[in-house]
Protein backbone atom coordinates (compact mmCIF):
# COMPACT_ATOMS: atom_id res chain seq x y z
CA UNK A 1 0.00 0.00 0.00
CA UNK A 2 1.40 3.62 -0.58
CA UNK A 3 2.19 6.16 1.67
CA UNK A 4 -0.39 8.39 0.99
CA UNK A 5 -3.06 5.72 1.31
CA UNK A 6 -1.70 4.63 4.35
CA UNK A 7 -1.97 8.09 5.60
CA UNK A 8 -5.23 8.56 4.31
CA UNK A 9 -6.55 5.56 6.61
CA UNK A 10 -4.79 6.48 9.63
CA UNK A 11 -7.22 9.41 9.59
CA UNK A 12 -10.16 7.43 8.43
CA UNK A 13 -9.61 5.29 12.14
CA UNK A 14 -10.70 8.13 14.12
CA UNK A 15 -14.29 7.25 12.57
CA UNK A 16 -14.56 3.83 13.86
CA UNK A 17 -17.81 5.09 16.02
CA UNK A 18 -19.00 7.69 13.82
CA UNK A 19 -22.68 8.03 14.15
CA UNK A 20 -23.65 5.67 11.57
CA UNK A 21 -22.26 2.32 13.17
CA UNK A 22 -23.78 0.06 15.95
CA UNK A 23 -22.01 2.36 18.82
CA UNK A 24 -24.43 5.55 17.65
CA UNK A 25 -27.43 5.34 19.03
CA UNK A 26 -28.92 6.73 16.56
CA UNK A 27 -28.04 4.47 13.90
CA UNK A 28 -29.48 1.41 16.22
CA UNK A 29 -32.86 2.93 16.26
CA UNK A 30 -33.01 4.09 12.33
CA UNK A 31 -30.79 1.86 9.93
CA UNK A 32 -29.85 5.10 7.73
CA UNK A 33 -26.58 4.37 5.71
CA UNK A 34 -23.46 6.41 3.92
CA UNK A 35 -22.60 5.63 0.24
CA UNK A 36 -20.08 5.76 0.26
CA UNK A 37 -19.56 3.25 3.44
CA UNK A 38 -17.61 4.58 6.39
CA UNK A 39 -14.55 4.25 6.57
CA UNK A 40 -13.75 3.20 2.82
CA UNK A 41 -10.90 4.24 0.93
CA UNK A 42 -9.90 4.46 -2.53
CA UNK A 43 -13.11 6.55 -3.53
CA UNK A 44 -14.19 7.64 -7.06
CA UNK A 45 -12.86 11.84 -7.00
CA UNK A 46 -16.33 11.67 -8.90
CA UNK A 47 -18.62 10.44 -6.44
CA UNK A 48 -21.33 12.11 -5.37
CA UNK A 49 -21.93 10.96 -1.35
CA UNK A 50 -25.14 11.05 0.74
CA UNK A 51 -27.18 9.21 2.97
CA UNK A 52 -29.68 6.71 2.36
CA UNK A 53 -32.79 6.85 4.86
CA UNK A 54 -35.54 3.94 5.60
CA UNK A 55 -38.20 5.63 3.57
CA UNK A 56 -38.41 8.21 0.88
CA UNK A 57 -40.07 10.45 3.68
CA UNK A 58 -37.16 10.87 5.40
CA UNK A 59 -35.06 12.10 2.45
CA UNK A 60 -37.42 14.51 1.30
CA UNK A 61 -36.77 18.14 2.20
CA UNK A 62 -33.11 17.37 2.96
CA UNK A 63 -31.19 20.88 2.06
CA UNK A 64 -27.35 22.31 1.60
CA UNK A 65 -27.79 23.53 4.70
CA UNK A 66 -28.03 20.38 6.46
CA UNK A 67 -26.18 17.93 4.45
CA UNK A 68 -22.33 18.94 4.00
CA UNK A 69 -19.07 17.39 2.43
CA UNK A 70 -16.36 18.31 4.65
CA UNK A 71 -12.49 18.90 3.72
CA UNK A 72 -9.89 17.93 6.42
CA UNK A 73 -10.05 21.63 7.11
CA UNK A 74 -13.53 22.41 7.82
CA UNK A 75 -15.02 23.64 5.11
CA UNK A 76 -17.93 22.54 2.93
CA UNK A 77 -17.30 21.26 -0.94
CA UNK A 78 -19.33 23.56 -2.76
CA UNK A 79 -22.44 21.46 -4.67
CA UNK A 80 -25.90 20.84 -4.97
CA UNK A 81 -28.17 18.66 -2.85
CA UNK A 82 -30.42 15.91 -4.62
CA UNK A 83 -33.33 13.71 -3.13
CA UNK A 84 -34.69 10.88 -5.08
CA UNK A 85 -36.45 8.45 -3.22
CA UNK A 86 -34.70 6.97 -0.32
CA UNK A 87 -31.42 8.84 -1.30
CA UNK A 88 -30.11 12.19 -0.67
CA UNK A 89 -26.83 13.05 -2.18
CA UNK A 90 -24.30 15.96 -2.69
CA UNK A 91 -23.79 16.72 -5.76
CA UNK A 92 -19.92 18.23 -6.35
CA UNK A 93 -19.04 21.14 -8.10
CA UNK A 94 -15.79 19.77 -9.26
CA UNK A 95 -14.01 16.26 -8.72
CA UNK A 96 -12.86 16.25 -5.52
CA UNK A 97 -9.27 15.77 -4.51
CA UNK A 98 -7.29 12.53 -4.86
CA UNK A 99 -6.09 11.28 -1.75
CA UNK A 100 -8.09 12.99 0.79
CA UNK A 101 -10.20 12.49 3.88
CA UNK A 102 -13.85 13.73 3.50
CA UNK A 103 -16.41 14.21 5.99
CA UNK A 104 -19.85 13.31 5.26
CA UNK A 105 -22.29 15.03 7.50
CA UNK A 106 -26.06 15.06 8.18
CA UNK A 107 -26.90 17.78 10.71
CA UNK A 108 -29.32 17.08 13.78
CA UNK A 109 -32.86 16.82 13.00
CA UNK A 110 -35.78 16.54 15.71
CA UNK A 111 -35.45 13.14 17.07
CA UNK A 112 -31.63 12.69 16.27
CA UNK A 113 -29.40 12.46 19.20
CA UNK A 114 -26.95 13.68 17.21
CA UNK A 115 -25.15 14.44 13.92
CA UNK A 116 -24.22 11.78 11.42
CA UNK A 117 -21.00 11.86 10.04
CA UNK A 118 -19.38 9.03 8.08
CA UNK A 119 -15.74 9.27 6.43
CA UNK A 120 -13.93 8.22 3.34
CA UNK A 121 -10.82 8.43 1.65
CA UNK A 122 -10.50 9.32 -2.04
CA UNK A 123 -8.41 7.49 -4.85
CA UNK A 124 -4.77 8.70 -4.90
CA UNK A 125 -2.75 9.18 -7.58
CA UNK A 126 0.82 8.98 -8.62
CA UNK A 127 3.21 11.71 -10.85
CA UNK A 128 2.37 10.87 -14.76
CA UNK A 129 6.27 10.87 -16.43
CA UNK A 130 8.00 14.12 -17.19
CA UNK A 131 7.32 15.23 -20.67
CA UNK A 132 8.79 18.11 -22.69
CA UNK A 133 6.50 21.23 -23.85
CA UNK A 134 8.59 23.39 -25.59
CA UNK A 135 9.24 22.87 -29.60
CA UNK A 136 10.53 19.45 -28.65
CA UNK A 137 11.75 19.66 -33.02
CA UNK A 138 14.61 22.13 -31.95
CA UNK A 139 15.77 19.97 -28.97
CA UNK A 140 19.61 20.05 -30.20
CA UNK A 141 19.74 23.47 -31.09
CA UNK A 142 21.63 24.81 -28.45
CA UNK A 143 20.90 28.46 -29.08
CA UNK A 144 17.50 28.35 -28.62
CA UNK A 145 17.50 27.52 -24.90
CA UNK A 146 14.35 27.44 -22.08
CA UNK A 147 14.60 30.01 -19.21
CA UNK A 148 11.88 31.63 -16.88
CA UNK A 149 9.45 29.00 -16.85
CA UNK A 150 6.00 29.42 -14.81
CA UNK A 151 2.96 28.20 -14.51
CA UNK A 152 -0.80 28.57 -13.30
CA UNK A 153 -4.76 27.10 -13.45
CA UNK A 154 -7.03 28.18 -16.70
CA UNK A 155 -10.73 28.62 -16.51
CA UNK A 156 -11.69 24.86 -17.53
CA UNK A 157 -9.68 22.65 -15.34
CA UNK A 158 -6.12 22.92 -17.34
CA UNK A 159 -3.18 24.78 -17.19
CA UNK A 160 -1.20 27.50 -18.81
CA UNK A 161 2.64 26.92 -18.75
CA UNK A 162 4.99 30.32 -20.32
CA UNK A 163 8.47 31.00 -20.92
CA UNK A 164 10.72 32.93 -22.59
CA UNK A 165 12.92 31.41 -25.19
CA UNK A 166 15.02 32.32 -28.60
CA UNK A 167 12.54 31.76 -31.24
CA UNK A 168 15.10 31.59 -34.01
CA UNK A 169 15.20 35.94 -34.63
CA UNK A 170 15.00 36.81 -31.28
CA UNK A 171 13.72 36.32 -27.23
CA UNK A 172 10.05 35.59 -27.28
CA UNK A 173 7.20 35.16 -24.58
CA UNK A 174 6.24 31.10 -25.44
CA UNK A 175 3.01 29.55 -23.82
CA UNK A 176 1.28 26.07 -24.22
CA UNK A 177 -1.78 25.02 -22.20
CA UNK A 178 -2.48 21.91 -21.17
CA UNK A 179 -5.61 19.37 -21.29
CA UNK A 180 -6.34 17.02 -18.48
CA UNK A 181 -8.77 15.37 -20.16
CA UNK A 182 -6.62 14.14 -23.50
CA UNK A 183 -3.08 14.63 -20.88
CA UNK A 184 -1.20 16.31 -23.98
CA UNK A 185 0.16 19.84 -24.03
CA UNK A 186 -0.58 22.26 -26.86
CA UNK A 187 2.17 23.33 -29.49
CA UNK A 188 3.82 26.34 -27.70
CA UNK A 189 2.54 29.85 -29.53
CA UNK A 190 4.38 33.45 -29.17
CA UNK A 191 2.32 35.41 -27.42
CA UNK A 192 4.54 38.73 -26.45
CA UNK A 193 4.81 42.05 -29.54
CA UNK A 194 6.13 41.57 -33.35
CA UNK A 195 5.51 44.48 -34.81
CA UNK A 196 8.87 46.30 -36.06
CA UNK A 197 9.33 48.41 -32.72
CA UNK A 198 9.70 45.55 -30.21
CA UNK A 199 12.51 43.70 -29.65
CA UNK A 200 13.47 40.52 -26.96
CA UNK A 201 11.36 39.69 -24.24
CA UNK A 202 12.38 38.01 -20.83
CA UNK A 203 11.05 36.36 -17.48
CA UNK A 204 7.30 35.96 -17.74
CA UNK A 205 4.77 35.89 -14.91
CA UNK A 206 1.32 34.38 -14.65
CA UNK A 207 -1.44 34.21 -12.58
CA UNK A 208 -4.99 33.21 -12.55
CA UNK A 209 -8.31 34.53 -10.77
CA UNK A 210 -10.88 32.12 -9.04
CA UNK A 211 -12.36 31.72 -12.42
CA UNK A 212 -9.56 30.44 -14.23
CA UNK A 213 -8.63 34.03 -16.15
CA UNK A 214 -5.50 34.31 -17.07
CA UNK A 215 -3.38 37.29 -17.23
CA UNK A 216 0.62 37.35 -18.25
CA UNK A 217 3.20 39.93 -17.60
CA UNK A 218 6.98 40.12 -18.94
CA UNK A 219 9.42 42.92 -19.97
CA UNK A 220 10.25 43.53 -23.69
CA UNK A 221 12.38 45.89 -25.15
CA UNK A 222 10.57 48.80 -26.81
CA UNK A 223 11.57 52.07 -28.64
CA UNK A 224 15.40 51.24 -27.60
CA UNK A 225 14.48 50.28 -23.79
CA UNK A 226 12.71 47.62 -21.79
CA UNK A 227 8.92 48.07 -21.11
CA UNK A 228 6.21 45.83 -19.23
CA UNK A 229 3.45 44.56 -21.32
CA UNK A 230 0.34 42.23 -20.39
CA UNK A 231 -1.92 39.86 -22.21
CA UNK A 232 -5.37 37.88 -21.01
CA UNK A 233 -6.52 35.27 -22.34
CA UNK A 234 -10.03 34.85 -23.53
CA UNK A 235 -11.04 31.23 -24.35
CA UNK A 236 -8.43 30.14 -26.71
CA UNK A 237 -7.03 33.37 -27.77
CA UNK A 238 -4.39 35.79 -26.43
CA UNK A 239 -5.48 39.80 -25.90
CA UNK A 240 -3.19 42.23 -28.17
CA UNK A 241 -0.11 42.86 -25.67
CA UNK A 242 -0.42 46.27 -23.22
CA UNK A 243 1.95 48.55 -22.23
CA UNK A 244 2.00 49.07 -18.74
CA UNK A 245 4.67 51.56 -17.77
CA UNK A 246 4.97 54.85 -18.53
CA UNK A 247 6.59 55.80 -22.01
CA UNK A 248 7.98 58.81 -20.72
CA UNK A 249 10.26 57.06 -18.15
CA UNK A 250 14.34 57.06 -18.91
CA UNK A 251 15.01 53.57 -17.81
CA UNK A 252 14.72 50.28 -17.94
CA UNK A 253 11.37 48.16 -16.60
CA UNK A 254 12.37 44.75 -15.52
CA UNK A 255 11.22 42.36 -13.21
CA UNK A 256 7.42 42.20 -13.18
CA UNK A 257 4.74 40.55 -10.98
CA UNK A 258 0.82 39.86 -10.42
CA UNK A 259 -2.01 38.65 -8.48
CA UNK A 260 -5.37 38.59 -9.03
CA UNK A 261 -8.59 38.85 -6.57
CA UNK A 262 -11.68 37.17 -6.68
CA UNK A 263 -13.61 39.72 -9.10
CA UNK A 264 -11.19 39.51 -11.37
CA UNK A 265 -8.88 42.48 -10.80
CA UNK A 266 -5.26 42.02 -11.65
CA UNK A 267 -2.18 43.68 -10.04
CA UNK A 268 1.28 44.36 -11.62
CA UNK A 269 3.92 45.57 -9.67
CA UNK A 270 8.24 46.10 -11.17
CA UNK A 271 11.19 47.97 -10.73
CA UNK A 272 11.87 50.83 -12.91
CA UNK A 273 14.63 53.68 -12.52
CA UNK A 274 13.32 57.51 -12.36
CA UNK A 275 16.36 59.21 -13.16
CA UNK A 276 17.48 58.92 -9.10
CA UNK A 277 17.32 55.45 -8.20
CA UNK A 278 15.58 51.88 -8.79
CA UNK A 279 11.84 52.32 -7.60
CA UNK A 280 8.74 50.20 -7.49
CA UNK A 281 5.68 50.88 -9.48
CA UNK A 282 2.12 49.03 -9.65
CA UNK A 283 -0.80 49.06 -12.55
CA UNK A 284 -4.23 47.53 -11.99
CA UNK A 285 -6.51 46.17 -14.62
CA UNK A 286 -9.78 46.89 -12.95
CA UNK A 287 -12.44 44.25 -13.67
CA UNK A 288 -15.35 46.76 -14.04
CA UNK A 289 -14.19 49.09 -16.48
CA UNK A 290 -11.95 46.68 -18.38
CA UNK A 291 -9.08 48.37 -18.58
CA UNK A 292 -5.48 49.03 -17.31
CA UNK A 293 -5.11 51.76 -15.05
CA UNK A 294 -2.09 54.14 -14.85
CA UNK A 295 1.11 52.97 -13.38
CA UNK A 296 2.40 54.53 -9.94
CA UNK A 297 4.96 54.74 -7.73
CA UNK A 298 5.12 52.94 -4.49
CA UNK A 299 8.28 53.56 -2.87
CA UNK A 300 9.23 56.68 -1.16
CA UNK A 301 12.53 56.78 -0.54
CA UNK A 302 15.95 58.00 -2.52
CA UNK A 303 17.09 54.13 -2.16
CA UNK A 304 17.60 51.61 -4.77
CA UNK A 305 14.67 49.35 -4.05
CA UNK A 306 14.26 45.49 -6.04
CA UNK A 307 12.16 42.60 -6.54
CA UNK A 308 8.80 43.48 -6.37
CA UNK A 309 6.13 40.58 -5.56
CA UNK A 310 2.04 40.65 -4.90
CA UNK A 311 -0.60 39.19 -3.34
CA UNK A 312 -3.94 39.80 -3.72
CA UNK A 313 -6.86 39.30 -1.37
CA UNK A 314 -10.69 38.38 -2.46
CA UNK A 315 -12.45 41.73 -0.79
CA UNK A 316 -10.41 43.75 -3.67
CA UNK A 317 -7.40 44.45 -1.57
CA UNK A 318 -3.94 44.08 -2.88
CA UNK A 319 -0.34 44.01 -1.09
CA UNK A 320 3.04 44.93 -3.19
CA UNK A 321 6.60 43.67 -0.80
CA UNK A 322 9.34 44.77 -1.99
CA UNK A 323 13.48 45.11 -0.68
CA UNK A 324 15.13 48.70 -0.75
CA UNK A 325 18.00 50.32 0.78
CA UNK A 326 21.67 50.39 0.44
CA UNK A 327 23.55 47.31 0.59
CA UNK A 328 24.05 45.77 3.73
CA UNK A 329 21.07 47.84 5.15
CA UNK A 330 18.15 46.79 2.68
CA UNK A 331 15.10 46.37 4.71
CA UNK A 332 11.82 44.80 3.24
CA UNK A 333 8.63 46.87 2.99
CA UNK A 334 4.92 46.86 1.78
CA UNK A 335 2.06 49.31 0.26
CA UNK A 336 -1.15 48.11 0.19
CA UNK A 337 -4.17 49.18 -2.15
CA UNK A 338 -7.53 49.95 -0.56
CA UNK A 339 -10.23 49.90 -2.97
CA UNK A 340 -12.60 52.08 -0.36
CA UNK A 341 -9.84 54.80 -0.69
CA UNK A 342 -9.23 53.78 -4.58
CA UNK A 343 -5.45 54.28 -3.64
CA UNK A 344 -1.99 52.45 -2.30
CA UNK A 345 -1.12 53.20 1.17
CA UNK A 346 2.59 54.57 2.33
CA UNK A 347 5.47 51.77 2.52
CA UNK A 348 5.47 50.21 5.73
CA UNK A 349 9.24 48.29 6.74
CA UNK A 350 7.92 45.32 7.83
CA UNK A 351 11.20 43.91 9.53
CA UNK A 352 10.74 46.24 12.34
CA UNK A 353 15.16 47.60 12.06
CA UNK A 354 16.47 43.72 13.07
CA UNK A 355 17.23 43.45 9.18
CA UNK A 356 18.83 43.42 6.43
CA UNK A 357 15.72 42.02 4.95
CA UNK A 358 15.34 40.87 1.28
CA UNK A 359 13.23 37.95 -0.77
CA UNK A 360 10.14 39.08 0.32
CA UNK A 361 7.49 36.84 -0.62
CA UNK A 362 3.91 37.23 -0.03
CA UNK A 363 0.13 34.61 0.61
CA UNK A 364 -3.12 36.88 0.98
CA UNK A 365 -5.86 34.26 2.67
CA UNK A 366 -9.81 34.05 2.00
CA UNK A 367 -10.59 35.82 4.72
CA UNK A 368 -8.31 39.01 4.05
CA UNK A 369 -5.21 38.41 6.23
CA UNK A 370 -1.81 38.73 4.42
CA UNK A 371 0.97 36.76 5.22
CA UNK A 372 4.57 37.99 4.78
CA UNK A 373 8.46 36.43 4.58
CA UNK A 374 11.65 37.21 4.16
CA UNK A 375 15.44 36.36 4.47
CA UNK A 376 16.46 37.99 7.70
CA UNK A 377 19.85 38.89 8.84
CA UNK A 378 23.16 38.44 6.96
CA UNK A 379 25.78 35.94 6.17
CA UNK A 380 25.24 32.45 8.07
CA UNK A 381 23.11 33.77 10.88
CA UNK A 382 20.01 34.62 7.88
CA UNK A 383 17.25 33.02 9.29
CA UNK A 384 13.72 33.20 7.67
CA UNK A 385 10.93 35.78 9.40
CA UNK A 386 7.34 36.21 9.08
CA UNK A 387 4.93 38.68 10.10
CA UNK A 388 1.32 38.59 9.30
CA UNK A 389 -1.51 42.00 8.34
CA UNK A 390 -4.52 41.74 10.03
CA UNK A 391 -7.33 43.70 11.00
CA UNK A 392 -5.04 44.61 13.73
CA UNK A 393 -1.95 45.85 11.54
CA UNK A 394 1.20 44.05 10.99
CA UNK A 395 2.70 41.79 14.11
CA UNK A 396 5.64 41.49 15.18
CA UNK A 397 8.23 39.68 12.92
CA UNK A 398 9.16 36.30 14.60
CA UNK A 399 11.75 33.87 13.24
CA UNK A 400 11.34 30.21 12.37
CA UNK A 401 14.60 27.96 13.08
CA UNK A 402 15.02 24.59 11.54
CA UNK A 403 16.34 22.08 14.43
CA UNK A 404 20.17 21.09 13.38
CA UNK A 405 20.82 23.35 10.69
CA UNK A 406 22.69 26.44 11.66
CA UNK A 407 23.72 27.99 8.25
CA UNK A 408 22.04 30.61 6.32
CA UNK A 409 18.46 30.18 5.30
CA UNK A 410 17.50 31.05 1.75
CA UNK A 411 14.43 31.56 -0.94
CA UNK A 412 11.48 31.34 1.32
CA UNK A 413 7.80 30.43 -0.35
CA UNK A 414 4.46 30.98 0.87
CA UNK A 415 0.77 29.17 -0.51
CA UNK A 416 -2.46 29.93 2.14
CA UNK A 417 -5.27 27.32 1.76
CA UNK A 418 -9.10 28.02 1.50
CA UNK A 419 -9.52 28.33 5.19
CA UNK A 420 -6.67 30.84 6.02
CA UNK A 421 -3.83 28.33 7.05
CA UNK A 422 -0.61 28.98 5.21
CA UNK A 423 2.10 26.94 4.35
CA UNK A 424 5.68 28.07 4.72
CA UNK A 425 9.03 26.20 2.80
CA UNK A 426 12.67 27.21 2.73
CA UNK A 427 16.36 26.22 1.80
CA UNK A 428 18.78 26.05 4.73
CA UNK A 429 22.15 24.65 5.64
CA UNK A 430 23.29 22.37 8.19
CA UNK A 431 26.57 24.25 8.76
CA UNK A 432 27.44 28.19 9.25
CA UNK A 433 30.53 27.59 6.53
CA UNK A 434 29.50 27.47 2.51
CA UNK A 435 32.68 24.87 1.64
CA UNK A 436 30.51 21.06 2.46
CA UNK A 437 27.24 22.58 3.58
CA UNK A 438 24.40 20.84 3.29
CA UNK A 439 21.19 22.45 1.79
CA UNK A 440 17.39 21.24 2.68
CA UNK A 441 13.53 22.06 2.68
CA UNK A 442 12.24 22.90 5.51
CA UNK A 443 8.34 23.96 5.86
CA UNK A 444 6.42 25.18 8.31
CA UNK A 445 2.63 25.80 8.61
CA UNK A 446 0.72 28.35 10.20
CA UNK A 447 -2.74 27.73 11.55
CA UNK A 448 -5.96 29.51 11.87
CA UNK A 449 -7.31 28.52 14.46
CA UNK A 450 -4.43 28.11 16.70
CA UNK A 451 -2.69 31.28 15.38
CA UNK A 452 0.48 29.92 15.60
CA UNK A 453 3.24 28.46 13.34
CA UNK A 454 4.39 25.22 13.43
CA UNK A 455 8.01 23.75 14.18
CA UNK A 456 9.77 23.18 10.99
CA UNK A 457 9.69 20.01 9.34
CA UNK A 458 12.70 18.93 7.04
CA UNK A 459 10.69 17.73 3.49
CA UNK A 460 13.34 16.87 0.86
CA UNK A 461 14.69 13.54 0.24
CA UNK A 462 17.45 12.79 2.49
CA UNK A 463 18.83 10.10 0.57
CA UNK A 464 19.92 12.91 -1.79
CA UNK A 465 22.55 16.27 -1.67
CA UNK A 466 21.87 19.56 -1.24
CA UNK A 467 17.95 20.91 -2.35
CA UNK A 468 16.88 24.48 -3.04
CA UNK A 469 14.40 26.59 -4.56
CA UNK A 470 11.24 25.35 -3.22
CA UNK A 471 7.53 26.05 -4.28
CA UNK A 472 4.29 26.01 -3.24
CA UNK A 473 0.66 25.13 -4.06
CA UNK A 474 -2.49 24.74 -1.67
CA UNK A 475 -5.72 23.02 -3.24
CA UNK A 476 -8.94 23.35 -1.97
CA UNK A 477 -9.36 20.71 0.15
CA UNK A 478 -6.14 21.89 2.10
CA UNK A 479 -3.57 19.73 0.67
CA UNK A 480 0.10 21.80 -0.25
CA UNK A 481 2.20 20.84 -2.83
CA UNK A 482 6.13 21.73 -2.68
CA UNK A 483 8.35 20.76 -5.43
CA UNK A 484 12.08 22.08 -5.30
CA UNK A 485 15.47 20.66 -7.35
CA UNK A 486 17.82 19.01 -5.68
CA UNK A 487 21.37 16.94 -6.41
CA UNK A 488 21.42 13.30 -6.70
CA UNK A 489 23.96 10.81 -8.22
CA UNK A 490 21.92 11.37 -11.68
CA UNK A 491 22.48 15.35 -11.37
CA UNK A 492 20.02 17.76 -10.28
CA UNK A 493 16.41 16.48 -10.42
CA UNK A 494 13.25 17.97 -9.37
CA UNK A 495 11.50 16.67 -6.28
CA UNK A 496 8.07 17.42 -5.04
CA UNK A 497 6.18 16.14 -1.81
CA UNK A 498 3.12 16.40 -0.21
CA UNK A 499 1.00 17.79 2.98
CA UNK A 500 -1.92 15.68 4.28
CA UNK A 501 -3.77 18.44 7.07
CA UNK A 502 -6.22 14.80 7.78
CA UNK A 503 -3.04 13.82 8.99
CA UNK A 504 -0.48 16.81 9.66
CA UNK A 505 2.24 14.96 7.48
CA UNK A 506 4.58 15.91 4.51
CA UNK A 507 4.46 12.60 2.08
CA UNK A 508 8.28 11.32 1.36
CA UNK A 509 9.43 12.99 -1.27
CA UNK A 510 9.39 11.40 -4.90
CA UNK A 511 11.17 12.64 -7.98
CA UNK A 512 9.29 14.12 -11.05
CA UNK A 513 12.49 14.62 -13.52
CA UNK A 514 13.48 11.67 -15.71
CA UNK A 515 17.10 10.67 -14.51
CA UNK A 516 17.64 9.45 -18.15
CA UNK A 517 16.98 12.17 -20.03
CA UNK A 518 18.69 15.13 -17.89
CA UNK A 519 21.79 15.92 -16.20
CA UNK A 520 20.24 19.43 -14.53
CA UNK A 521 16.66 20.18 -13.86
CA UNK A 522 15.98 23.17 -11.89
CA UNK A 523 13.93 25.93 -11.05
CA UNK A 524 10.02 24.38 -11.01
CA UNK A 525 6.79 26.11 -10.62
CA UNK A 526 3.82 24.62 -9.66
CA UNK A 527 -0.12 24.99 -10.06
CA UNK A 528 -3.15 23.55 -8.85
CA UNK A 529 -6.52 23.70 -10.59
CA UNK A 530 -10.44 23.55 -8.88
CA UNK A 531 -9.89 19.40 -8.48
CA UNK A 532 -7.13 19.57 -7.27
CA UNK A 533 -4.91 18.43 -9.96
CA UNK A 534 -0.86 19.26 -10.04
CA UNK A 535 1.33 20.73 -12.83
CA UNK A 536 4.85 21.38 -12.01
CA UNK A 537 6.75 22.87 -15.32
CA UNK A 538 10.66 23.53 -14.81
CA UNK A 539 13.55 23.63 -17.02
CA UNK A 540 16.22 21.28 -17.70
CA UNK A 541 19.23 20.58 -19.76
CA UNK A 542 19.12 17.43 -22.22
CA UNK A 543 22.63 17.29 -23.34
CA UNK A 544 22.42 19.79 -26.45
CA UNK A 545 20.07 22.65 -24.53
CA UNK A 546 17.74 24.23 -21.60
CA UNK A 547 14.78 22.73 -22.57
CA UNK A 548 10.77 23.52 -20.80
CA UNK A 549 9.72 20.15 -18.91
CA UNK A 550 6.31 19.48 -17.46
CA UNK A 551 5.13 16.99 -14.61
CA UNK A 552 1.71 16.32 -14.10
CA UNK A 553 -0.26 15.04 -10.75
CA UNK A 554 -3.83 13.77 -11.80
Amino acid sequence: MSSRRQAAGSALRRWACAALLPCSATAAAAPITAVPANGVRDVSRLVAPGFRFPDARRASGITADQLQLLTPIGLPVPGIVRTAGPDATLVPDAPLAGCTTYTLELARRSGDAAPLRSGFATMCSHWQPAVEIDDARTARRVDRPVDGLEVAADGGGGFVAVWFQDDGGRRAILASRFNPETGFWSAPQDIDRHDADAGGSSVPAIASDARGRVTVVWFQALDGRDAILATRLRGSRWDTPQRLDDPAMPGNATNPQLAADAAGNVTVAWQQPDGRHTAIYAARWQRATRRWLPAHRLDRLDTPAYDPVVAAAPDGRALVAWEQGAPGRKAVYAAEFRPARRGWSAPVRLDHGAGPGRQPVLAASPDGDFTAAWVDGDGPARRIAVSRLAAGGWSRPGRLPAAGFVGAALAPALAADPAGNVALAWEQADRAAAAGARYAIFASRFTAATLHWSAPRRIDDPRAASAGSPVLAADAAGNVHCAWYQESPQGMQIYAARYDPADDRWAPAVRLSDPLLTVEAMLPAIAVNRAGSVVAVWQQYDGWRTIAAAGWLP
